[in-house]
Formats: structure tokens, C-alpha cells, sequence
């Protein structure tokens, strides 16, 4: 699509947040060319932008002023996945839906109301020299390329997941398919400690993956399904730039930390050379 796409109709979406457990109400709305994703909340504006997020613990949460929205991760994801370049999100509640714990809800609502295209180029920008983003044996990296390609790479010490790569021609994927139905993961392990910290309140077997020591909580979608909601997760975090980069992208063990610091270097990097 070489043109911005906004929505034909209105998208409403009730549902319990993952992490806060509380009912929550967002409507997608179509919006303007060069508008970019924008939420609406408590009386403010919070444009999808790197510089607003304020924290990612477990989830991304953007912020202004007090006013804060949470796990935006796979809204995003799922708008960027279907070409939706403009959206008015207003949201009722402090979080999105987590819905299945997957983009695949998301993806289905969006394409019902259908795509309208505008008369606006898409934003569109070639990356000059190479950009990346460290921590211990985490890493994202970002290298000049024509095409928007992604390597993806996971570890983890436990004999269901282990390794798993793979990689992606972002403008050729069919993320319907391939990325939209992978579910948001934990580690039966983690679950004591994350509800004492006041997350995963809204998780359920209904709208997540739960990884036992000897089994998963029900039949993979992918046989790399951890790998694949980690894209997922990533995607919806790039959706921070505010514009899409023409890149060879190689992401080691990410995680939302990790992402929207990648984001936000990336988005640094990309208005230092547009000042220039």
C-alpha cells in the first residue's frame, strides 16, 4: 500500500485487561491523513509515540500528564499488521482488551469495517546507517536494507520452548496468517509472583498460554508460537517510530523494555537526520 489507510467505520471493543483485571471499552475510529495513531482518554491525548511511553512492566503503558493507557502492544500490532496508518482510539478504562491474548480479535474487527485509502503518501523512510539497542545478552539492531526484513530469535531455559528463529519479509508477510493469531505467554512459575505485583489480574486460560513444566495450557497455534507473539509484541512496539523504515531488523531475546528503547533510538536517529 503506497498510500495511508485509515478505517471505512468505527471498530468498538469491550473486554477485561490482562493486567488491571477491570472491564474496558475502546473504539477505533478513522482519523485524518498524517493524524498517525492517537488514543484518547480522561480528557487527553496520547499519541502512539516512543517519547510517551512511561513504563513496560510486562505490558507497554503510555502516558501524559497522569493520564495512562496499558498494554497498547497488541492494538498497535494489529493496526500496523492490517496497514492502518490514522486512528482516534478512545478508551474507557486504563487498559486494552486483551480479548484472546492475541491480535487475531483486533485484526478481525478492523478488516470488517474495512479499509479506506487516502490521498496522502504512507511515511516512509530509508535508514542511513545502522542503529541498535543492548542489554546483557539482549539485543535489537537495525542496518540499512531496501526491504523491511526482520530475524527474530528467543531463548528460554525450559524444554518446551528452548531456541527458536525465524524471519520475515515485513512487506510480504500475510500477518493475518502468520503473526495476528499468536497468544501472550507465561511460565506457570511466574504466575504467584506477577498477581503479588498486581499484574496478570485479568489472565486467564481463555486469553493466555500458560507453560508448564511438562505441557502447555492448550494445543499451539504454531509450533513457534512464543517466537511468533514475540513479533507480534514487536511489531506493536515499532508502531512507536510513527513511521515505517526500510530496514534489515535482527531482534536476540526482546522484550517490551527492549523494544520501545529500540524505538525510541530508532525514532532519534530518523528525526536527527531529517533536522540535517
Amino acid at each position: 500500500m503506497a498510500n495511508q489507510h485509515t478505517l471505512q467505520r468505527p471498530v468498538c471493543v469491550e473486554g477485561v485487561g490482562m493486567h488491571t483485571g477491570k472491564r474496558c471499552r475502546v473504539t477505533v475510529k478513522p482519523a485524518e491523513e498524517n493524524a498517525g495513531i492517537v488514543f484518547h482518554l480522561a480528557g487527553e491525548c496520547i499519541p502512539a509515540l516512543a517519547e510517551y511511553v512511561v513504563s513496560t512492566d510486562r505490558c507497554t503503558t503510555l502516558g501524559r500528564d497522569g493520564v495512562r493507557v496499558m498494554t497498547v502492544e497488541h492494538l498497535l500490532s494489529a493496526l500496523v499488521g492490517t496497514g492502518i496508518d490514522n486512528a482516534h482510539i478512545e478508551v474507557e478504562g486504563e487498559e486494552i482488551p486483551v480479548l484472546d491474548g492475541s491480535a487475531m480479535p483486533w485484526v478481525e474487527r478492523l478488516l470488517d469495517a474495512g479499509l479506506c485509502e487516502q490521498r496522502a503518501p504512507r511515511q516512509r523512510v530509508q535508514l542511513v546507517r545502522p542503529v541498535s539497542v543492548m542489554a546483557g545478552d539482549r539485543g535489537i539492531w537495525a542496518m540499512p536494507h531496501p526491504e523491511r526484513l526482520l530475524i527474530a530469535t528467543v531463548h528460554y531455559s525450559h524444554p518446551l520452548v528452548g531456541t527458536q528463529v525465524a524471519w520475515f519479509a515485513l512487506d510480504k508477510i500475510d500477518y493475518r496468517e502468520e503473526i495476528a493469531p499468536a497468544r501472550t505467554f507465561g511460565f506457570w512459575e511466574e504466575v504467584e509472583s506477577l498477581l503479588a505485583r498486581g499484574r496478570a489480574l485479568g489472565g486467564s486460560l481463555d486469553n493466555a498460554l500458560v507453560i508448564f513444566p511438562d505441557r502447555y495450557s492448550a494445543s499451539l497455534r504454531f509450533p513457534d508460537e512464543v517466537l511468533r507473539h514475540k513479533v507480534l509484541d514487536l511489531l506493536g512496539d515499532l508502531a512507536l517510530v510513527g513511521v515505517q523504515v526500510e530496514a534489515l531488523f535482527v531482534a536476540v531475546k526482546p522484550s517490551h523494555t527492549l523494544n520501545t528503547a529500540f524505538a525510541m533510538a530508532l525514532r532519534q536517529t530518523i528525526l536527527g537526520e531529517v533536522e540535517q
